[in-house]
């Protein structure tokens, strides 16, 4: 709703901008303030409000996210025939291959991730529910993107900033094209480090009869193993999992 409407509650926004501020790490307040966009004694309100409430948790500095969280993605999963669907399939592949396994969902440019089974593994991914993501650096970003029309992938790299996010992420649109042009030919996509350093994560995307795109991954870090080995641990269970989403 625009801030326009005379309906708009101001407050109630703001306080949405300093939960959306938290994406997977602990913040200070003057982090907070600076990504939700408010004066430092504002956020301070709302950082109290919140941790009274039992959504976030303070220790000398920091504030983090509590899994308390997660109730506010209930009614969106629980409405949600996709979510649903995959919620047994995504925990069935994290116990096959003692990974956090997670769905994501292609929305103009970037992915957006809707949900995660953890696994108790040591160095397991922590996955941020409702986060947004580029798609043009992520496996389930240019594994949804391979099944657009060449062209209309083509639009979507090049109307991206195509920031180097970790050294090693491909800036390039003909690099990028190439990378998507793989994972077309393939059926999968394998994407190291471009996002987030030590991270290696490998997807498949779908598109669902409604016309949606789809992905489920697996990531994991790259000092558990070298490439080949995590392709002929975690392809074929993925590969599975990704069939199994796809029966009617």
């Amino acid at each position: 709703m625009p801030d326009t409407s005379p309906l708009h509650v101001q407050s109630f926004a703001r306080g949405l901008n300093v939960i959306r501020a938290f994406t997977g790490f602990p913040l200070t307040l003057s982090e907070v303030a600076q990504r939700s966009g408010m004066p430092p004694a504002a956020a301070r309100r709302y950082l109290a409000t919140l941790t009274d409430l039992e959504y976030l948790e303070q220790e000398g500095a920091l504030f983090r996210a509590k899994s308390k969280l997660l109730e506010l993605a209930q009614p969106y999963l629980k409405a949600n025939e996709t979510a649903r669907k995959a919620g047994p399939i995504l925990r069935l592949l994290s116990d096959e291959v003692s990974e956090t396994a997670t769905l994501t969902q292609y929305d103009n440019g970037e992915v957006i991730n809707v949900l995660a089974t953890q696994t108790a593994h040591e160095l397991s991914i922590q996955v941020g529910i409702g986060r947004h993501l580029p798609a043009y650096c992520t496996a389930m970003g240019r594994a949804m993107l391979s099944l657009l029309p060449e062209q209309e992938a083509r639009h979507v790299v090049e109307a991206s900033a195509l920031l180097d996010l970790t050294g090693k992420t491909l800036t390039g649109v003909e690099a990028i094209m190439e990378q998507i042009g793989l994972a077309r030919e393939q059926g999968y996509c394998l994407v190291e480090e471009e996002h987030t350093l030590g991270i290696r994560t490998l997807s498949i995307a779908l598109q669902l009869p409604q016309g949606a795109l789809i992905a489920l991954s697996v990531p994991t870090p790259t000092a558990r193993e070298n490439r080949q080995a995590y392709l002929q641990r975690a392809l074929k269970p993925l590969q599975l999992a990704a069939q199994r989403m796809g029966d009617d």
